[in-house]
């Protein structure tokens, strides 16, 4: 149990407390005006450690408000409670300044009634101050002999230093007191900015970097002290001021952006390189550190980490600055005296600043006259180094005026002395194009000859061999015993094999010397290889060597493309896969790789199971000449080129030609080609000789040729399939003919003497009379296509066939223009 002596002494310490509160002192504000003397003796606290007091709970708990002691703490609100009394007659007005907190909220209470709340500190928005500017006052109105109750509550969020700072003005004063300050610092601003202005006016109009540089530094500073003033705060800000701590990160950025400056200002780079470079790298981590800065107030609001980071890396630039300051400050570059008068005075006023600087006064005073004396060195500096530079220009440009001089004397003796030489090099160059001349004219009469020697070849090897195969292919249709049966056969292999070989030495010509054109005309794929298989099949089975040909369905039936040229490349390959494969088998293997928007891309590959060919010898297989081994000419036969024209052909179809193989394992020749679908995919329709034959009989053609031999076979072929068939052996002879005898066809020789093919031909072609002007003319010719083609087509002719021709050819171009078809048709290379 609680003794009664106890209960006596807390009755006692509780009226004693009771006592002291109700008798607190009452403030005379006429004793306290303008002279600074400080009200806290007469103010009662209040600790709120839990933040949740209203001024109704003050009111209504009365808690124990004691005499203020020591500092207080930044983890609790305070509430502070004044007791005023105006003894005079009159109406004042007071402000009374509270201190520099975060939250002022002041209530004016009489007989416990709230009459009046006043707000104030520094993050209130200014619409909820009753004194916008002084951000830290609360006006006191005192009505005539009252007494007025105060009960004031500080909070801090950000600045973590709350405080009762109570001193009284005369609201006359106040008014004088702001308008000095604002005044003295709206002048630094202006200043600031007119500065700033001008130097990016002078840089507009003189492109020198370090007026740029300047006013960056000076817009740097202005922000800064935008910041430092509370100008930024209760003019720019005035609504949103808890946005003003992010600006406090300014100082160091106004230190990177000065030594931007400096470091054009003197020149480092030019006079003091070992310097530029720290003092580039300096200045960037100035400036990385303003936004680090930045960022931490932002995720943290901790202002006094940052601003005590900001102390410690703006003194260690002062220390760099002084450094470099005594390492230049015997050179004798003008510009580093400037800046060493105007950096010396700012730096120690910089420094004095940031050590007392306090985040919540946000005040900078001595760095302002700092900055000042700073500002005009600086800008004198630069207007002096304006001089230098433009006495450095002058002198410059006199020594390249007289180093002109010096190089128009040189160059009017070098330009005599140029003169000398081009003379002779002309000469030398007219001989040595005198002779360039004769070289080129030589080498177009070297190719004209070559391919009239060519073209005569090609005439004059192809006609006997016209004979030789036409010879044969009669005496096989005579029904042979079967002794020369065999013996015709031979003769055929070797005729055909030597055909081969011709055409691969003149199509290697062609192509060697650019005169392939690849045509785009429609054609039947799978004909095309089954003219392929009726060929080699035959071939394939006396070699003991089975030939297949396999077809991706999906592959359209019609496509576009030179099937010509197509059916040679095929060809070459087979030829030369049967000619290395003495027992086997042969493949042609065409796939569907890719189909899209009417085009195909098809892969063409020839397999084989023969000899095949080593690792090394694969890259000499498609040079021209050359075969894999020394004894394959001897062995196998061949010239070498097939390979080598192949090659060379599937390049003008862009693209190329890979090869697979394996000592007698066998060989895989392949590529691949793109090719277009047809507009109209229809089936072509496989021509029966015999049906041929019975469409032919009874129509009458004209051969023209002056080679008896050739008169003498085609005549055999045309009246053993009993046709009309009239020869003659000259151009002449022709013009005689066609006018006395109505033909459906002429075979046309277009080299004879006299009169050629193309002669008679444009002849008929100039006519009146229109059912001989459009007699069907067939050249025929032991020229290639690609040689005549232009000219037969100047000329009228309709086709082409060419020499030696089988004797299924000529009886396909016989019934194409005399079975009462259209004659309207494009000479095309049977």
């Amino acid at each position: 149990m609680v003794s009664i002596k106890s209960c006596l002494s807390l009755l006692i310490l509780f009226c004693g407390i009771q006592a002291f509160c109700s008798n607190q002192p009452v403030i005379n504000p006429e004793n306290f005006l303008n002279n600074n003397k400080s009200l806290k003796p007469y103010l009662r606290v209040y600790t709120d450690p839990t933040g949740n007091a209203s001024i109704n709970d003050i009111l209504r708990d009365e808690p124990v408000f004691s005499q203020l002691k020591g500092e207080l703490s930044k983890e609790n609100i305070y509430w502070g409670k004044l007791l005023v009394e105006n003894n005079q007659e009159v109406i004042k007005l007071y402000l009374l300044h509270v201190g520099k907190n975060d939250f002022i909220d002041c209530y004016f209470v009489q007989n416990d009634s709230i009459v009046q709340h006043e707000q104030s500190g520094y993050m209130y928005p200014q619409h909820l101050k009753s004194v916008p500017k002084g951000s830290y006052y609360i006006p006191l109105l005192m009505n005539a002999n009252s007494t007025q109750e105060l009960y004031i509550r500080i909070e801090e969020k950000i600045h973590n230093d709350p405080e009762f700072d109570l001193r009284l003005s005369s609201g006359t004063n106040w008014v004088y007191e702001i308008l000095d300050k604002h005044i003295v610092d709206f002048i630094f601003q202006g200043l600031f900015w007119i500065i700033m202005i001008y130097n990016l006016f002078l840089f507009a109009t003189t492109r020198t970097k370090a007026y740029l540089y300047y006013a960056f530094y000076l817009g740097c500073v202005a922000i800064n002290y935008l910041f430092l003033t509370d100008i930024l705060r209760e003019y720019v800000l005035n609504e949103v001021p808890w946005l003003t701590i992010y600006f406090i990160p300014t100082t160091i950025l106004v230190v990177g952006a000065y030594w931007i400056f400096v470091n054009d200002f003197i020149s480092a780079k030019k006079y003091f390189f070992l310097y530029y470079k720290w003092i580039r790298v300096v200045s960037y981590i100035d400036i990385g550190i303003f936004f680090v800065s930045v960022l931490v107030i932002h995720f943290t609001k901790e202002i006094y980490i940052v601003t005590d980071g900001l102390r410690a890396v703006a003194l260690l630039n002062a220390l760099l600055i002084f450094g470099l300051i005594y390492r230049i400050y015997d050179s004798k570059y003008e510009m580093v005296k400037y800046y060493m008068y105007g950096t010396g005075a700012m730096v120690i006023m910089a420094v004095i600043d940031t050590i007392l600087w306090n985040p919540s006064t946000s005040q900078a005073n001595l760095m302002k006259y700092g900055l000042i004396a700073e500002i005009v060195v600086f800008s004198i500096g630069l207007a002096q180094r304006k001089k230098i530079r433009e006495k450095e220009r002058r002198k410059a440009l006199n020594k390249q005026i007289d180093q002109l001089r010096v190089n128009e004397s040189l160059a009017q003796w070098q330009k005599e002395e140029l003169e000398k030489i081009i003379d002779h090099r002309t000469k030398k160059i007219k001989k040595k194009n005198k002779k360039l001349k004769r070289a080129i004219k030589k080498a177009e009469t070297a190719a004209r000859v070559k391919s009239d020697f060519l073209s005569v070849m090609s005439h004059e090897i192809r006609t006997p061999m016209n004979a030789v195969i036409g010879t044969i292919h009669l005496l096989l249709d005579e029904n042979p015993k079967r002794g020369q049966l065999e013996h015709l056969k031979t003769l055929k292999f070797s005729s055909e094999n030597l055909l081969i070989l011709i055409n691969d030495i003149l199509d290697y010509s062609k192509v060697e010397s650019g005169n392939v054109q690849l045509e785009h005309i429609d054609f039947h794929l799978r004909e095309l290889t089954k003219g392929l298989g009726n060929t080699y099949e035959q071939k394939a089975a006396e070699n003991g060597v089975k030939f297949n040909i396999l077809i991706d369905h999906n592959i359209p039936s019609m496509l576009k493309g030179d099937p010509a040229r197509l059916t040679q490349i095929l060809n070459n390959l087979i030829s030369n896969a049967l000619k290395f494969t003495p027992g086997g088998e042969i493949k042609l293997l065409i796939h569907l790789l890719a189909r899209s928007n009417g085009r195909v891309k098809l892969e063409f590959a020839v397999e084989d199971t023969g000899i095949g060919i080593s690792k090394d010898k694969l890259k000499l297989i498609f040079e021209s000449f050359t075969q894999a081994h020394a004894d394959t000419t001897r062995k196998y036969g061949g010239t070498g080129l097939g390979l080598a024209i192949t090659k060379k052909l599937i390049k003008l179809f862009d693209s190329q030609i890979f090869v697979k193989s394996k000592v007698n394992r066998g060989s895989k020749f392949y590529f691949s080609l793109y090719m277009e679908e047809a507009a109209h995919a229809n089936a072509a329709i496989e021509q029966d000789d015999v049906l041929m034959k019975e469409e032919v009989k009874g129509k009458r053609v004209l051969v023209v040729d002056d080679n008896e031999i050739n008169l003498m076979m085609a005549k055999k072929f045309l009246d053993k399939w009993g046709l009309i068939c009239e020869v003659v052996s000259s151009g002449q002879d022709a013009l005689i003919k066609v006018f006395d005898t109505d033909y459906d066809l002429i075979l046309m020789d277009l080299q004879m003497p006299e009169m050629d093919g193309y002669e008679v031909t444009a002849t008929i072609r100039s006519l009146d009379n229109t059912d001989l002007k459009n007699i069907p003319i067939v050249a025929v010719s032991a020229d290639t296509y690609e040689n005549v083609k232009i000219k037969i087509a100047e000329v009228g002719m309709n086709d082409f066939l060419s020499k030696p021709f089988n004797p299924m050819e000529l009886l396909t171009v016989v019934h194409t223009y005399t079975r009462g078809a259209s004659q309207e048709i494009e000479p095309t290379n049977l």
